[in-house]
């Protein structure tokens, strides 16, 4: 299904971005991996290698929107085509920590992370995979967008009587 197409993995490093980056590989597609931290890029492409597979690692930030732009132009080659997209990078703040010990910064952080952090790379990638109609994009949410707050319930405030 994948043979000979181009592929573009942010947060390829690890988790779900590394499962589909490897996922895409094994089916013929030519990977390219991105994500800030560049050993466990590199871990993903020795990864699909020993499988047989074809990718390459992009260092970048899917905040900065030179790093994306430029990454999204490694990952379409020089045809500028992108057959398949898959936005992984995400930040949940810390799975150890709860949610009402998050500091202001964190949330920050989580927003500017997964919502423009999943903005840029689609921005660039539409432009890849437009012509001829032809390219498919995916999103995956971060942990909390899947879970919630564990830490909370619904029953966790006191009522308030009506009279009140």
């Amino acid at each position: 299904m994948f043979e000979k197409k181009r592929g573009f993995v942010t947060g390829g490093g690890t988790g779900i971005g590394r499962a589909c980056a490897l996922a895409l590989a094994a089916e013929g597609c030519f990977v390219t991996v991105a994500g800030r931290t560049e050993h466990t890029l590199d871990e993903t492409v020795r990864l699909i290698a020993e499988a047989d597979g074809s990718a390459q690692a992009v260092p970048c930030d899917v905040t900065v929107e030179a790093m994306v732009q430029s990454a999204v132009a490694a990952a379409a080659g020089d045809e500028d085509r992108l057959d398949v997209a898959v936005n992984s990078a995400g930040y949940d703040g810390s799975a150890s920590l709860p949610s009402r010990e998050w500091t202001s910064e964190m949330l920050d952080q989580m927003l500017v992370t997964n919502v423009r952090g999943t903005f840029l790379p689609m921005k660039y990638e539409l432009w890849s995979c437009s012509g001829a109609g032809r390219g498919r994009s995916s999103t995956s949410a971060p942990a909390p967008g899947c879970w919630g707050c564990p830490d909370t319930r619904a029953t966790s405030r006191p009522s308030t009587p009506a009279s009140a």
